[in-house]
């Protein structure tokens, strides 16, 4: 059962056409990857699925509604979202970044993400001084921590290790255990993607 869908989605940014009548659907429970090269617009994609760009024509659904209809905060009870690049600015610490803005539930997450995340030993660090990966799994620590139905991560192996890739996976598929929908943006090869449901070629 889809639990996302987009049908004949186009976006032009500036003199760009970025997404041309392109079409897909999300499965719920499952994890599916969307592949393609360089420049060919899946961080819009994975954009306008979190709701955060509307495309010029076509229309993107949520269990069967129009993303335009939800508000705000019915988005952020619905999905967790990652972006590729992370840019931090004030020297907080690697655990306050994690739990700012998160509730209760949330709060009560963080010890046992960042220890699967491997970050719990740089947990006191500032932000300002982690490497790309490190900041890239911090990014991927505030996701987690909430409880959402759907999880969109844009490239979150580009700046991993293979034992971080390797952690990640796991995370990801105990999430599917638990009914959980994810959605990635991969730079990987179909063979290094069979532990996924489906893959989804976004071409240029």
């Amino acid at each position: 059962m889809a639990i996302m869908t987009c049908d004949s989605i186009s976006l032009q940014r500036g003199s760009t056409r970025v997404l041309s009548d392109f079409s897909l659907e999300i499965e719920e429970k499952a994890i599916t990857a969307i592949v393609g090269a360089n420049g060919c617009g899946k961080s819009t994609l994975i954009s306008v699925l979190a709701g955060d760009l509307t495309p010029d024509s076509g229309s993107v659904k949520l269990l069967d509604r129009d993303l335009e209809q939800f508000s705000l905060s019915e988005l952020a009870a619905m999905r967790s979202v990652v972006l590729q690049h992370q840019n931090f600015w004030l020297a907080y610490s690697v655990q306050e970044v994690i739990e700012m803005g998160q509730d209760g539930p949330s709060l009560a997450r963080v010890d046992q993400v960042m220890s699967e995340l491997g970050i719990a030993e740089i947990a006191g660090q500032s932000v300002l001084t982690l490497s790309g990966g490190q900041g890239q799994r911090v990014a991927i620590a505030r996701a987690l921590v909430r409880d959402t139905p759907i999880y969109l991560f844009d490239e979150p192996f580009a700046s991993q290790d293979r034992e971080s890739r390797k952690a990640l996976i796991e995370i990801f598929r105990g999430l599917r255990e638990q009914g959980k929908t994810i959605v990635i943006i991969a730079h990987l090869a179909d063979g290094d993607l069979e532990w996924c449901d489906h893959i989804i070629e976004k071409l240029s």
